[in-house]
């Protein structure tokens, strides 16, 4: 993510990258949300497989990723541990 960026930190730039990056997975960016001005970006996306979800937080440099399968309802960060 850091290097399609680069020092272009606007919310278009973000959402070229990670269509870019998904798409490149096999995967469909579903949405996208801004939050506070730029200071927080996220994207709703469908991945093919567990494989699939693994090298896109890793792209994607994800922080957190709230996965709507987890029957326990809570959110899932990038390193496994529990929200």
């Amino acid at each position: 993510m850091k290097r399609c960026r680069g020092n272009d930190m606007s919310d278009a730039k973000f959402e070229h990258c990670v269509r870019e990056i998904v798409t490149s997975h096999a995967g469909r960016v579903e949405a996208f949300r801004h939050v506070g001005h730029g200071r927080f970006s996220q994207a709703r996306i469908e991945w093919e497989n567990e494989r699939e979800k693994r090298a896109l937080v890793a792209d994607l440099d994800a922080t957190e990723i709230p996965d709507a399968d987890l029957e326990r309802g809570g959110d899932e960060r990038a390193d496994g541990s529990p929200g």
